[in-house]
Order: structure tokens, then sequence, then C-alpha cells
């Protein structure tokens, strides 16, 4: 279980997020709503422990710190990749995992992702589209419980959008928990069991 208590985080006067706190239990799915500036990307990012807060503290499966890192899998927004790298070879520069069970599960995300035909490209060769399946994939290659995901399907066409979502229902069918933010109802919401909405760094009806 993941357990976040009391989370704050200011910037400068602005307060982002305001003493927050929830749970999150194996297999389960939350969707984090709430428009631009509600504080969802920066909850995230507290959530995946890629940023301190001022305030509160996230425990995963009773661990803290680098142990309960090592159990989530973080997608930002932002493309992180590299460029000059090829999408099978950016699979295994991010990956956690070793040997046999490392190529077993990035021959997995390429086909539930849909990218055999550009497998073999640099990714500045890519489509803004298919980089952002990419960036999926790569955040997934290990062997993480929990899963948290920033405007997933941000620049993603329909059919990119669907490849997404298969995958994410898959994950979650195999327990793993997820948290993903979205700024409007996508196809993902269904896969999710409850929604948190976000204004001004609080929860609200």
């Amino acid at each position: 279980m993941l357990e976040a208590n009391g989370l704050k985080k200011n910037y400068g006067k602005f307060t982002a997020v305001d003493d927050l706190s929830l749970t999150i239990s194996p297999g389960e799915g939350i969707a984090l709503l709430g428009k631009n500036g509600s504080g969802k990307t920066t909850l995230l990012k507290m959530l995946a422990l890629v940023q301190k807060p001022d305030a509160g503290e996230v425990k995963v499966d009773g661990l803290y710190g680098k142990e309960a890192k090592a159990k989530i899998a973080y997608v930002p927004q932002e493309i992180v990749l590299f460029e000059e790298l090829t999408v099978t070879e950016n699979l295994y520069a991010w990956s956690s995992l070793k040997g046999s069970e490392n190529a077993a599960r990035a021959e997995y995300l390429v086909e539930e992702l849909e990218m055999e035909s550009f497998r073999k490209k640099r990714v500045d060769r890519l489509s803004g589209g298919q980089r952002r399946r990419v960036n999926i994939a790569v955040a997934l290659m290990g062997n993480h419980q929990y899963l948290m995901l920033d405007e997933p399907l941000a620049g993603i066409d329909e059919h990119g959008g669907e490849c997404i979502a298969r995958l994410l229902k898959k994950e979650k069918e195999k327990g793993y928990a997820m948290i993903i933010t979205e700024h409007n109802p996508t196809i993902l919401l269904p896969l999710m069991d409850r929604t948190l909405r976000l204004d001004g760094g609080h929860f609200v009806q």
C-alpha cells in the first residue's frame, strides 16, 4: 500500500498542494482530475518521490526513501529519452531489469504499444505521438508495483490512446496500482476505481 500523509508544497507564496493525504492499494486505479494549476502534477511528483514535499511523508509498503522509490514507475509529461538512441536502446538504457527478464519485458512493451514498426529508429526521428509511447514504455521497464502517469495521453492520437489503455488495463490486472492525472475525461477513466478532483491544492467534491 502507498500511503501519503499531510503532503504540502509551496512555491514562494503560492501553495500548490495543501495538506493532502491519500492511500492506494495494490491493483487500485486513481484518476487525479482538475484544471491546469490545480496541483495535480505537483501532487503526483511527491507521490512518485521525485519531488520532496515541504511537509508530510510518503510510505510505500512500509518503506521510505530509495527503497520506496524503487517500487514506483513515474511517467512525466516531459519526454525524457536519449534522442540519439533507438527505441530499443532506450528501453534497455532505462531498464532496471537484467538478462532474459529485461529482453522479455522490452518485447512485451513493444508489442503492447505497437512500436515494432519504429523500434529501430532513433528517437529524434519519431513523431510526437511515437515519442510519447516510448516515454511510457521506458518508465515501465522494471518490476514496479505502483505506476504514476502524468497526462499520459497528451499528444497521443486515438490509436495510440487505445494501445496505452490496453497496456494499463493488463498491468492493473496483474495487481499493479496506478495513479493518472487528466485534465479532461478520457478513455483511461473507465480503468480507474475512483477519481479525486483537485482545485487550489485541495481535494474537492
